[in-house]
C-alpha cells in the first residue's frame, strides 16, 4: 500500500531537496571572499576531518562524519545520522566525494554515497482514500539499502585551518519495497551543517 498523496509529497521533497544543492553552489563564491582571508588557496595539509552537527543532540537527534583525502580531488567518507521526518530514520553512509578545485577537503566537495537505512514508524493511523480503508500502522521498523547524492562547501578555518565547517545538501533513497513502504516516504532530503577537526 503507497501513500495517498504520492506526488505532492514526493514534489516538495524533491524541491527542497534540488533548493539545497543550490544553496550551497550559491556559498561557494561567498565563503571565497568572506573566509579567503583565512583559508587561503593553497591545498590544505590535514588529511582527516572528523564533525558533527553540534545543533541536532539537543533536539535528540544526530549528524556526524568521518573524512579521509584520498588525493588532493578525492575524499572517502563514513557517515551516521539519526533525524526524524514523519518517522523516525537512521542511516549509516559510506560516500566518495570528489573536490573538483583540488584543494584537499577545502571547497566544493561533491558525494555519492551507499548506505544502510532502518526506518521506524510511529503509532499512527494509515487511511487510504480510495480504497475508504483505515489501519493501525503501530511502531515497526522496516530496513534497507540506501543511495545517496549531495553537495557541500567546506571551509578549513585558522592559522592551522584545523576547524572545519560544513554546509550542504542533497537527496537520498531508500529502496523499500513497496509493500513494506505502507506510506514511508523513501525519498528524502539530506541536509548538513557541521563542525569538526582537521588533522593529519
Amino acid at each position: 500500500m503507497t501513500s495517498p498523496f504520492p506526488a505532492p509529497r514526493r514534489a516538495r521533497t524533491i524541491a527542497l531537496a534540488v533548493a539545497l544543492v543550490g544553496a550551497a553552489g550559491v556559498l561557494t563564491p561567498v565563503g571565497a571572499q568572506t573566509l579567503g582571508a583565512q583559508t587561503g588557496n593553497a591545498p590544505s595539509e590535514a588529511r582527516q576531518v572528523i564533525s558533527i552537527n553540534p545543533f541536532l543532540p539537543i533536539l535528540g537527534y544526530f549528524q556526524g562524519e568521518y573524512e579521509r583525502r584520498l588525493d588532493d580531488n578525492v575524499a572517502f567518507a563514513i557517515a551516521g545520522s539519526y533525524m526524524r521526518f514523519d518517522d523516525y530514520y537512521t542511516n549509516v553512509d559510506a560516500k566518495v566525494r570528489l573536490y573538483p578545485q583540488e584543494r584537499g577537503l577545502h571547497g566544493v566537495g561533491v558525494a555519492a554515497g551507499l548506505g544502510y537505512g532502518i526506518v521506524r514508524r510511529r503509532n499512527t493511523y494509515y487511511c487510504d482514500p480510495i480504497e475508504f480503508s483505515c489501519e493501525d500502522t503501530q511502531k515497526r521498523t522496516v530496513s534497507a539499502p540506501t543511495f545517496s547524492v549531495e553537495a557541500h562547501y567546506q571551509w578549513l578555518l585558522g592559522a592551522r585551518r584545523a576547524t572545519a565547517v560544513a554546509v550542504g545538501g542533497g537527496v537520498k533513497r531508500y529502496f523499500i519495497g513497496d509493500r513494506d513502504a505502507n506510506g514511508i516516504e523513501r525519498i528524502l532530503p539530506t541536509m548538513r551543517l557541521t563542525i569538526g577537526y582537521a588533522f593529519r
